[in-house]
């Protein structure tokens, strides 16, 4: 005779609680024996497997309700359906936990970058992005309506951007501290890994000057700039005659001591073959 266990024993065996294995009998997935004598309810091996098992599939993700059918039409096709489903479930959520991770890093490497450092000057690839929303006149508005129609995976990975455009004078170039446009950026590989059709406006990838600075007042000046058009001056690199601006997320946008952005300045096209070792910084 097999040997019987009492519904708080198996409870803990598997560590659920009483209410649950109750609640996995009430919906039919398990079928334990009950005692003539005295009525209590009593679990085999073979109900503890089949225990096992919804907890498995409970891991899975599934329904209460999908389980039930599996159960209950022993259909194998369909349940090699229901897993596909969720194998493409967990890659999807696999890609976006890798992005995710790939945006924590370059957040705290930024971050490092500010502690140790203070602001700095080197050369970076600017990634091919999405243009999800672009607003070139003064308001608020659309852009708050692009922000609160976004899914979730945008939202997430999104960028805040501006474009300045730069003056040529006789002693170099200068900044315009007129916007032309803002706009929310999504890494065109990101939105990919993420499965996200490609929108129709893209910036190209493209070799910049690049410096993180600190905002004082988050207010952006020319200031800024200078030390960039400097070592560009310097090293003899030719810029082209625009600068994006994207918003690093420190602290709270509330906050004007700890208001950070990374400015990119693109080379001339002849100059923008990919650069494997980047220039050092200047501290």
């Amino acid at each position: 005779m097999d040997r019987m266990f009492s519904i708080s024993q198996v409870a803990q065996m598997l560590g659920l609680g009483i209410d649950a294995v109750r609640f996995y009998e009430k919906k039919g997935l398990v079928h334990p024996q009950v005692n003539p004598k005295n009525r209590y309810r009593m679990y085999s091996v073979y109900q503890i497997m089949e225990l096992l098992d919804v907890g498995y599939y409970r891991g899975l993700g599934m329904s209460i309700e999908q389980i039930r059918s599996i159960y209950d039409q022993c259909d194998e096709e369909q349940l090699m359906h229901l897993l596909h489903q969720k194998r493409l479930e967990t890659e999807k959520k696999i890609r976006y936990e890798q992005q995710l991770l790939k945006r924590i890093e370059h957040v705290e490497s930024i971050a490092a970058k500010i502690q140790e450092m203070g602001e700095s000057i080197d050369i970076q690839t600017f990634p091919q992005s999405d243009i999800l929303f672009e607003q070139r006149e003064d308001s608020l508005n659309r852009y708050l309506e692009e922000v609160l129609g976004m899914d979730h995976d945008r939202y997430i990975f999104c960028q805040l951007a501006r474009e300045f455009p730069l003056w040529d004078t006789p002693l170099g170039k200068k900044l315009n501290p007129q916007s032309v446009r803002t706009m929310l950026l999504l890494n065109r590989e990101t939105a990919k890994q993420l499965g996200q059709q490609q929108a129709q406006n893209t910036i190209p990838q493209m070799t910049a000057l690049h410096s993180i600075v600190r905002l004082k007042n988050a207010d952006f000046r020319e200031e800024n700039v200078a030390p960039m058009l400097r070592f560009a001056q310097k090293e003899g690199i030719r810029l082209q005659n625009k600068l994006l601006m994207t918003e690093i997320p420190m602290i709270s946008y509330t906050n004007l001591d700890h208001y950070y952005a990374e400015l990119f300045i693109p080379l001339e096209e002849e100059d923008q073959p990919a650069l494997t070792n980047p220039s050092a910084a200047r501290k």
